[in-house]
């Protein structure tokens, strides 16, 4: 009888320190921010050179965009992103837009508006979609 005891004794122990140290590691993992190379594959997945020059050329900026939400790679939120993007003032031949990693990129013109700006126009007319666009890298 006494072994029993002490054998159920000793496995609530380890559940508890099982449990502890579950706890511990949950506290003690973090989320890590997006690397370099994550950002370079979302610029990658959208850049055209003819869109830059074009840019360059007509004194325009390109920015290059994540696209977050639960569907973002659908094409009904790619539309969604094209009419958001176009109504805002971004150039309309100019966005491109990807399914895989989801990112779009559009050129602008900076004397009419910043980049901060037209994002805010975006994800506001966004609203309802569950999509939200995070600026990652500008070319100018």
């Amino acid at each position: 009888m006494d072994l029993l005891r002490i054998s159920g004794w000793i496995a609530l122990r380890l559940l508890w320190a099982a449990a502890i140290f579950a706890g511990a590691l949950v506290l003690w993992v973090r989320p890590v921010p997006a690397c370099e190379v994550c950002v370079e594959d979302h610029v990658a997945a959208t850049y055209d050179y003819a869109v830059v020059a074009r840019a360059e050329a007509e004194g325009q900026k390109v920015l290059f965009v994540a696209v977050r939400g639960k569907d973002a790679g659908t094409p009904r939120s790619e539309m969604a992103v094209r009419k958001a993007l176009a109504t805002a003032g971004a150039d309309r031949a100019s966005i491109r837009y990807s399914a895989f990693p989801t990112a779009a990129s559009f050129a602008w013109d900076p004397k009419r508006s910043s980049s901060a700006d037209i994002l805010r126009t975006v994800n506001g007319g966004l609203g309802g979609s569950g999509l939200t666009l995070v600026a990652l890298k500008v070319i100018s």
